[in-house]
């Protein structure tokens, strides 16, 4: 008895952890907007204003996403050069980056040099944010903080249009911009 009071606890606390910041992400449009597993697109309707972001990139550029908007979606990508998933993404996204998809990453707890030489070898040549602290990932609160990589989609308006929490792949990719009605 005293275990399966234990598995119902864990299994509640299991069901919290899935919870965001973002107030509907539990909410999709309907079955055909799900995409895979972590991935959740949010309907128009219940798209909010993504927050500003601004900083220093791994070259020691400035940056700022407001200059990014407007010309098509935006994928704001979190990764780190200690994360294995993220040695398969990131040149999925630098494939993608361009003309109908604005790409900007958001580098986490590494030094400059080491992020530059990780990005480099992936053929990203996308901004990305220097964020050794944490502090910038902490304003996207439809993400997970310890989650690397995640990625987060705005829309032409800048608002939050699609998360996928975990690794994402060229066809979760395309059927993202797909939705977004962008092309891949």
């Amino acid at each position: 008895m005293r275990a399966v009071a234990v598995w119902a606890l864990l299994a509640l606390a299991c069901a919290a952890c899935s919870a965001s910041g973002h107030p509907s992400a539990a909410s999709t449009a309907g079955p055909s907007t799900a995409i895979a597993v972590g991935t959740t697109i949010y309907p128009v309707a219940e798209r909010s204003p993504a927050p500003s972001l601004r900083g220093t990139t791994i070259t020691g550029a400035a940056f700022e996403l407001a200059r990014e908007l407007g010309h098509g979606p935006v994928a704001v990508n979190v990764w780190a050069s200690w994360c294995d998933p993220c040695r398969q993404e990131m040149p999925v996204l630098a494939r993608a980056a361009g003309s109908s998809l604005r790409v900007v990453g958001i580098d986490e707890q590494d030094n400059r040099r080491t992020a530059r030489t990780f990005a480099r070898s992936r053929g990203a040549r996308y901004p990305s944010l220097s964020d050794p602290d944490g502090t910038l990932l902490a304003r996207f609160t439809m993400l997970p903080q310890d989650g690397v990589p995640s990625t987060i989609f705005l829309d032409r308006q800048g608002r939050v249009a699609a998360r996928v929490v975990g690794p994402l792949d060229r066809a979760v990719l395309s059927r993202i911009l797909r939705q977004l009605g962008a092309t891949s």
